[in-house]
């Protein structure tokens, strides 16, 4: 069940990409002093979820320093391959424009791009339960991926309302 903290965290994580769209934009003329609200939000986010899962986990503040670690450079990792999917999606639709013919070869070399991002996006979950094979036990590892699950079950669910139509009386 999540706390009320959780759920502020979640409601956070599903500000975050409009925050990040209206700071990437800023208004005219604006200055860039100072890191993007969306990052610092998931900054918060993922210290919120790292303490949690430190304490559920039982983890020493070793275990719990090697893990943010790990966990960090992965989620890193994984925001630069949603950055490129979101490019490359961009560029296929821009070839799908209504009276303009596609270029087949460069339709064909994003298609061959776009499944490749996929592969990699999922060998880095992967890659990061492998990284943490050394710190945490198979347990603390399984209860850690069943915590993040139902995080980004829980964010989903929350996209899906905020993008839903509102109901009608």
């Amino acid at each position: 069940m999540l706390t009320k903290r959780m759920v502020l965290a979640l409601l956070l994580v599903v500000a975050a990409p409009p925050l990040a769209a209206q700071v990437r934009q800023g208004p005219p003329g604006a200055g860039r002093g100072g890191p993007p609200r969306a990052a610092v939000l998931r900054g918060q986010i993922e210290e919120t979820f790292m303490r949690r899962a430190a304490d559920e986990l039982g983890l020493t503040e070793e275990q719990s320093a090697r893990m943010s670690k790990v966990v960090l450079a992965a989620g890193e990792r994984r925001r630069d391959l949603e950055d490129e999917q979101r490019r490359l999606q961009v560029a296929l639709d821009g070839q799908f424009r209504p009276g303009v013919a596609a270029n087949a070869d460069s339709v064909n070399r994003m298609i061959d791009r776009l499944g490749q991002n996929r592969v990699s996006y999922a060998e880095s979950f992967r890659d990061e339960m492998k990284d943490l094979q050394p710190i945490l036990t198979p347990v603390q590892r399984g209860q850690f991926l069943k915590m993040r699950d139902r995080l980004l079950q829980r964010i989903r669910e929350l996209q899906e309302n905020r993008a839903a139509p509102p109901a009608r009386p």
